[in-house]
């Protein structure tokens, strides 16, 4: 993690503190908190292990239940673009609906989401040929 995200972070963490001294539910902290560890991976300052790894500590979760969620969230996203495109009836090939399927990129997944609802074609989410990223 990069130090500016260590930096900030520290911030959440300590508003999260603050927020749990003066009485704020610890749904409501434990919520807050969440959201903006997704934003930060949405908007690509994160990463999904980074960020699967902070509320995993927080959570106390083990390793294999931490692997799964992470998983299970970046499918729900794949899910949702290729849904999206399904329901709009546009083409999808194989190649390119495992392409998006297989992806763990928060920050390119909520861009095609944002996406999906306007292309022609699929293979305008993915780069020229998809074999070529890993």
């Amino acid at each position: 993690m990069d130090p500016d995200m260590e930096a900030l972070l520290a911030k959440q963490l300590k508003l999260t503190g603050i927020m749990i001294a003066v009485g704020v539910h610890p749904i409501k902290v434990v919520h807050s908190l969440a959201t903006s560890l997704k934003e930060h991976c949405q908007r690509g300052s994160m990463s999904l292990e980074e960020m699967t790894h902070v509320v995993a500590v927080l959570a106390k979760w083990t390793d294999e239940y931490a692997d799964g969620w992470a998983r299970g969230y970046a499918e729900g996203w794949a899910a949702a673009v290729l849904r999206i495109l399904e329901q709009r009836d546009v083409p999808i090939s194989d190649e390119i609906h495992g392409y998006i399927s297989s992806r763990t990129d928060l920050k390119a997944l909520a861009d095609w989401l944002d996406l999906a609802p306007t292309v022609s074609h699929a293979k305008e989410l993915v780069p020229t040929n998809p074999r070529d990223v890993g």
